[in-house]
């Protein structure tokens, strides 16, 4: 009798590895969020960033420290360090870069043994806990946080952007000019749009003070990258952003007392962390309704509450207080997802259990 005989055909063989994931583990998307926040770091290197690079690094150890102490509170005999260090890195990435280094670390410390002893850890926590911290670190010192360089009269212009790339502080790229020209031809010409020079340095660096806020176009391809691996929903932040754009291209200038429907989205997106918060902190483990339409109650609220707390790209701290609101929200919501769960269970389950029990009556 041949070998193919008793097991079967090579293709028909039980393979050692039989599972087939639907999504990437925690494991991986956690290494996966660590390796793109890893730019971010390596760019305050090469912009000798070094004041920004010591808050961060500082955040990011204070954060270790906290997971060390619950460790050996705990007695856990495995230290977790991926998921600490993720955490320290995006509370440094969001606090100014005129912060104290000593601060930081012993701030972004206590918060996170704070936020672990009373809401849980990584996935657990129904609060996110960066947004604590960088919330305490603007209550203690706000003047730090002072970092907008737009008054109101700005944002009442159509191009209110224009105002931030032609301060002086501002730094253009010597190939911005040719790049805007190309896109205004191939591109934007189609539509019949034509944008001024100095967005695309506006992308690459916006020159902010807090980290989060300059590389935007590290953020975009952080996104492509984390959505196409499956590694993140992009439902959420499309319905979001989508929903806060509206406001503030219609209801902003009904605000400022700009020209009607011209408010500065632009502007709004790259300036105050809106893209960098939206991939890193809007749907942080455990925060997030877990249905369709949880999701997108979700996703409008934190619209709305991001064009009513953030405005329309002046806020430099607005986005983690929008996020503490919808923390609160959200758990809101999964009590009524928790709901519509078991009275569907109860009423699929009821029959079920009534029919056996007569059944063996019977």
């Amino acid at each position: 009798m041949k070998i193919n005989d008793i097991f079967g055909k090579k293709s028909d063989r039980l393979s050692v590895k039989p599972y087939a994931y639907l999504s990437p583990s925690i494991e991986s998307i956690r290494r996966g969020v660590l390796a793109l926040l890893l730019p971010h770091i390596l760019m305050l290197i090469l912009t000798k960033s070094f004041s920004a690079l010591a808050v961060v690094l500082c955040a990011s150890l204070g954060s270790i420290v906290a997971e060390l102490i619950v460790s050996l509170l705990i007695r856990r005999k495995k230290i977790e360090v991926l998921s600490p260090l993720i955490q320290g890195l995006l509370t440094g990435m969001l606090l100014p870069c005129s912060y104290s280094p000593v601060a930081s670390l012993v701030l972004t410390m206590l918060t996170m043994l704070f936020c672990k002893y009373v809401f849980g850890g990584f996935a657990t926590s129904w609060i996110n806990a960066p947004a604590v911290a960088i919330a305490l670190a603007y209550l203690i010192n706000m003047g730090a946080f002072s970092v907008m360089q737009l008054t109101p009269d700005d944002l009442g212009m159509r191009n209110a952007a224009m105002s931030l790339i032609s301060g002086s502080d501002f730094k253009m790229l010597s190939i911005d000019s040719a790049i805007t020209s190309f896109l205004n031809r191939t591109v934007f010409g189609l539509f019949g749009i034509v944008i001024p020079d100095g967005y695309i340095s506006l992308l690459w660096d916006t020159g902010s003070m807090i980290p989060a806020f300059r590389f935007n176009l590290l953020t975009v391809f952080s996104s492509l990258v984390l959505f196409s691996l499956n590694m993140m929903d992009f439902f959420i932040p499309l319905v979001f952003l989508g929903v806060y754009a509206v406001l503030v291209r219609i209801v902003g200038p009904l605000i400022t007392g700009g020209p009607a429907f011209q408010g500065d989205v632009i502007l709004a997106f790259l300036t105050s962390g809106i893209l960098f918060s939206t991939l890193y902190l809007l749907q942080w483990y455990g925060t997030v309704p877990i249905t369709r339409w949880g999701k997108s109650v979700y996703a409008v609220c934190a619209g709305f509450a991001a064009f009513l707390i953030v405005g329309m790209g002046d806020s430099p701290v607005g986005y983690v207080f929008m996020i503490l609101c919808m923390n609160i929200i959200s758990a809101l919501i999964q009590v009524f997802e928790s709901h519509q769960v078991r009275m569907k269970l109860e009423k699929n389950l009821v029959p079920r259990m009534q029919a056996i029990k007569e059944a063996e009556n019977a």
